[in-house]
């Protein structure tokens, strides 16, 4: 019979599939305005290609963020299929079942995650991120 945790990390697993999917689909679709809007006929007024480059670049964001939402979830799916999903990798213990389905892609629970984001932005007298 599985347990409690088995159970909430397949259904992480599978929200992290669906999330996949979702992403993957959206960027089609970005995909396809991008590649519209680059092959429009531009016009040579300046208000209209400011526009259009602002959507252009609009959409390369989008598209870049998407992209690495996915990287993030592909390595989740690893762990998982690894068997090491839902382990802080700095002490080894489980990352509490609450924290995974806020942020499926932590690899830290929160104790090791804050010191980590201190050491990050120089220690202890560095300023918090907003």
């Amino acid at each position: 019979m599985a347990t409690r945790r088995t159970l909430d990390l397949n259904r992480i697993r599978e929200l992290l599939q669906r999330r996949r999917r979702e992403i993957l689909s959206a960027n089609e679709g970005a995909h396809r305005e991008l590649t519209a809007l680059k092959n429009q006929e531009r016009d040579p007024e300046y208000e209209e290609n400011a526009q259009s480059e602002l959507a252009d670049y609009t959409l390369s964001s989008l598209m870049e963020s998407q992209r690495r939402e996915i990287m993030l979830i592909d390595a989740a799916l690893r762990r998982m299929d690894m068997g090491v999903f839902g382990e802080c990798v700095d002490c080894g213990f489980e990352i509490p079942i609450e924290r995974l389905e806020a942020l499926p892609f932590a690899i830290r629970c929160e104790e090791d995650a804050s010191i980590h984001e201190l050491e990050t932005r120089g220690g202890p007298m560095a300023s918090p991120s907003l």
